[in-house]
């Protein structure tokens, strides 16, 4: 019973740990991004409030108060949380509709969050030798979305690696 027949819509246990770990890890992402969507609001307002600085390295505010904080007048944190809902959706369509979803959808996961991660580790980069300034609540975001795409890389593999795919193309 471990292994569930693809006709019947339903999905291995091994992929739906991995779709289950997708949807907490994007769901947490979710929530770290809408912080830090508020504290660009707020800091944006006031960028010496204090609310993220530890020291000059270590300061959300001094990352938060950046120009690269926002990409063509859009917030970063706005394009996470955009982001990390994609991710939650396209799991939790495929972790709780299995029959009714594409059959490229644990590629088209993997996919977006492989482009979330590069877009991460990019602003991270910036943070470091540009800024020079750390967020920690961005390097949870960064956490967060390398886990994501691990899970989706693992829920990609499970799913390609069984003939009949459950789902539509």
């Amino acid at each position: 019973m471990g292994q569930l027949h693809a006709a019947s819509g339903r999905l291995q246990s091994s992929e739906r740990r991995a779709l289950t770990l997708t949807l907490l890890l994007s769901g947490a992402g979710v929530g770290i991004a809408s912080y830090l969507l508020t504290l660009h609001a707020v800091i944006a307002g006031n960028p010496h409030r204090g609310l993220c600085t530890f020291n000059d390295t270590l300061s959300c505010d001094a990352v938060l108060a950046s120009p690269y904080a926002e990409i063509a007048g859009l917030p970063v944190a706005l394009l996470g949380l955009v982001g990390f809902a994609f991710l939650l959706g396209v799991a939790a369509w495929r972790l709780w509709i299995p029959e009714q979803s594409p059959r490229m959808l644990p590629a088209l996961l993997a996919l977006a969050a492989g482009l979330g991660l590069g877009f991460e580790l990019g602003m991270t980069w910036i943070e470091v030798f540009v800024i020079q300034a750390l967020c920690p609540y961005c390097l949870m975001a960064l956490g967060l979305i390398a886990g994501t795409f691990l899970a989706a890389l693992w829920a990609w593999r499970v799913a390609s690696c069984r003939p009949g795919q459950a789902g539509n193309d």
